[in-house]
């Protein structure tokens, strides 16, 4: 399951691709071309965004995948969808991480592996760390998409708040929708790093009126009632002696919220028979 910060970034880069641009590449930013389909050739998985950009005459893609919580296997889910954004653009793809907070990064880059004295991959691709970023400096300032994100910043404390959020509600720039959508993404991030006490009563009227909002506190709930199910069915699989490999909590969080409704009601009527379903989802292919 996506995290909410995932949700929340992903709707508004996609809306001012430009501005991302800036954030991404400062002062050498390419122009902004087209927004491609972030969806992924022979795959259920979307990326975050994928943006066709040119500069010094060669056109290119970027693919930006947002992280907000550490993920082991991103460098080769990253990996995996550069290939698949390659062959269906047919153009040069450029990968770039953008890490929420310090905790959301994993490996730096390179990744790759070797066989004995061969180097077979060395897959590269570029990082922004949001905490690093100084969103005083002119540029960004002029950018109202990405007030919201000043907050992340490691020097920043509660009166950036304030600061950003006159920015955003009178950019001449952005329509009523675009700055309702800011100002929710700026609440939820400044909430989440300095408590909803520091927003200002206009802020949090907006966050509360907002079905944007809605939606992601349904996400919330959604998500922590799929880690409560997963918790349960794991304290069920010992207590069957049943197997658990090292990403048993994963294999059971993809089930999804119904299916573990399901299976943990399973649990409850028929126990020899979840077991048995929870043996099939917990035994690694080919064993």
């Amino acid at each position: 399951m996506n995290s909410v910060f995932d949700l929340i970034l992903r709707r508004l880069v996609q809306g001012h691709p430009e501005q991302l641009l800036l954030l991404l590449f400062g002062g050498q930013t390419p122009a902004f071309i087209r927004m491609a389909d972030s969806s992924l050739p022979q795959s259920e998985r979307r990326a975050d965004t994928v943006l066709v950009v040119e500069a010094h005459g060669m056109r290119f893609a970027v693919d930006v995948e947002i992280q907000a919580q550490a993920d082991p296997h991103f460098a080769v889910r990253l990996l995996d969808y550069t290939v698949r954004i390659h062959r269906r653009e047919k153009l040069a793809v450029l990968p770039v991480a953008v890490y929420l907070v310090p905790e959301a990064e994993g490996m730096p880059p390179p990744y790759g592996f070797e066989c004995p004295g061969i180097r077979v991959l060395h897959f590269d691709f570029q990082v922004v760390r949001l905490w690093e970023v100084d969103f005083l400096q002119p540029a960004l300032r002029a950018a109202p998409a990405l007030l919201p994100l000043s907050v992340l910043e490691s020097r920043a404390g509660p009166e950036r708040i304030a600061w950003a959020e006159p920015g955003i509600d009178q950019a001449p720039s952005l329509s009523s929708e675009e700055r309702l959508d800011l100002l929710v993404v700026l609440g939820t991030l400044a909430s989440r790093r300095f408590g909803q006490a520091r927003l200002s009563q206009h802020l949090r009227d907006i966050m509360i009126d907002s079905p944007f909002w809605e939606e992601q506190r349904e996400l919330v709930r959604v998500r922590v009632q799929v880690s409560e199910r997963v918790q349960l069915l794991l304290i069920f699989a010992n207590a069957r002696g049943l197997p658990q490999p090292p990403d048993a909590e994963e294999r059971l969080a993809q089930l999804g919220a119904a299916s573990l409704k399901d299976l943990v009601t399973k649990v409850v009527t028929a126990p020899d028979a979840a077991a048995t379903e929870l043996r099939a989802v917990l035994t690694p292919q080919g064993h």
